[in-house]
């Protein structure tokens, strides 16, 4: 298991060492007419590639300045096990204006933290244009399972969405007393997961007499039922034959031995004018992108179960181990191996909801649970606010079924499809970093 899981790893870092050099050399730091939206976009064709590889650093928004932010923490109040010492304080980031100016709140995407690259970009594209800017890590991230987590297991919306609403309360006082001054409007927004947390942040504020009050919200990119597009991410895995960590083990050391043993592959063999060219001579194709991206959220519902039983200890589930407590130095390979094989959605229905029905709310309705995780439960709200919603996104994204699209168009007035993009891939982009604000600031 050990030899198992640390050749897992060494091929993860180089694979992702590889596209994290493909994806930073692309980083750095009324009616729209979609038509005239990123005209040079480069993977309008392929939705996972836009996914993976975002825009073309020259495509992006030019900076006047752009900036690194001030770190603030919220101490745990939890007694935390040794083995999730590590994740005991959740951090944040601010931007602070020298002079009166609106406030932007960023909510990062699933598995994100306050300072991940799209983040940093978002909070700098408003602090360029005049805003402060605070941005929270998401609630799928482990610092915020293991420090702000209400829930032994992490992951229920409903109860997230609160707990959030209360530090981004908090974190607003704290930068007003430290000298942040606010001209009384407020905006938020996020991308992907943070996008529906941005929605379901609003229509908590209004519920509590707008105690931060916030203005309007922006949804970059977010799904529309969180099950579905989790359904979607995992079937890119068992559509290439991956449904555990056996099958995992195979297919990494039949697609990417290469990149593990070959020493020809080097990164000198990237050609940045020519990605699609690049990645065959990588002999990566879309399939191996969609394995890798379908691989990567898993991690997500991984981390959710670990934490759930760490912190479950006896009352644990014991999906991944019959262990009931955890030293700091011991192994978790076999926790590693099990996790690997549980989906979002087996987490939310399998896990998650016994433990909340037993433990928490003896009276929740597993369809009324099963209902919170899609924007149609805040469909009130979205009706009586929907000029105040700002939903940007791609048509193609990989989150979206044909019936979420249609519910997209059919639902949202105050909305921008742009007909390619896959998921947060054209956000990059200098047309639509600069819509986003013009967006927010339209009366």
């Amino acid at each position: 298991m050990k030899k198992f899981s640390h050749r897992l790893k060494i091929m993860l870092k180089k694979i992702l060492g590889l596209m994290m050099v493909l994806v930073f050399s692309v980083i750095g730091l009324a009616e729209i007419d979609t038509s005239q939206i990123a005209n040079d976009y480069p993977y309008k064709e392929s939705a996972i590639m836009a996914t993976v590889l975002g825009t073309p650093a020259e495509q992006h928004y030019k900076f006047k300045n752009p900036k690194g932010p001030k770190v603030r923490k919220f101490k745990t109040t939890k007694t935390i096990p040794e083995i999730l010492r590590q994740w005991s304080n959740y951090e944040y980031g601010v931007w602070t204006q020298k002079k009166e100016a609106p406030l932007m709140i960023v909510i990062s995407g699933t598995g994100s933290l306050y300072n991940s690259g799209m983040s940093l970009y978002l909070a700098n594209v408003f602090y360029d244009r005049g805003y402060n800017v605070i941005t929270f890590s998401s609630p799928t991230t482990m610092p915020y399972i293991v420090s702000q987590s209400k829930n032994a297991y992490a992951g229920y919306i409903k109860d997230e969405t609160v707990q959030i609403y209360d530090l981004i309360e908090k974190a607003i006082s704290r930068e007003k007393a430290d000298g942040m001054k606010l001209n009384g409007r407020v905006y938020i927004g996020g991308y992907s997961l943070g996008g529906f947390q941005s929605l379901q942040i609003h229509e908590l504020d209004a519920k509590k007499n707008r105690r931060i009050g916030i203005n309007k919200s922006l949804m970059l990119n977010s799904p529309v039922s969180i099950l579905t597009a989790t359904q979607n991410l995992d079937g890119f895995l068992v559509k290439n034959g991956i449904y555990d960590a056996r099958s995992l083990e195979k297919y990494l050391d039949t697609i990417f031995s290469r990149l593990m043993y070959d020493k020809s592959i080097q990164i000198k063999d990237i050609e940045f004018s020519n990605l699609t060219t690049s990645l065959g001579k990588l002999g990566l194709e879309e399939k191996d992108f969609e394995v890798l991206t379908g691989l990567l959220f898993r991690f997500y519902s991984a981390n959710m179960t670990f934490a759930g039983e760490v912190f479950s200890g006896n009352n644990a589930i014991g999906r991944l181990s019959n262990k009931k407590s955890y030293k700091r130095f011991d192994s978790v390979t076999q926790e590693f191996r099990e996790g690997l094989s549980v989906s979002f959605d087996e987490y939310a229905k399998e896990i998650l909801y016994p433990y909340l029905k037993k433990y928490k709310n003896p009276s929740l309705d597993f369809n009324d649970f099963i209902n919170e995780f899609d924007l149609r439960s805040s469909q009130d709200f979205i009706n009586k606010n929907n000029k105040n919603i700002i939903f940007i996104t791609s048509t193609n994204d990989v989150l979206y079924s044909n019936d979420d699209i249609n519910y997209i168009n059919n639902t949202f007035s105050n909305k921008v499809l742009i007909p390619f993009g896959g998921h947060t891939g054209v956000l990059w982009h200098a047309d639509v970093a600069k819509l986003m604000v013009d967006k927010l600031e339209e009366k």
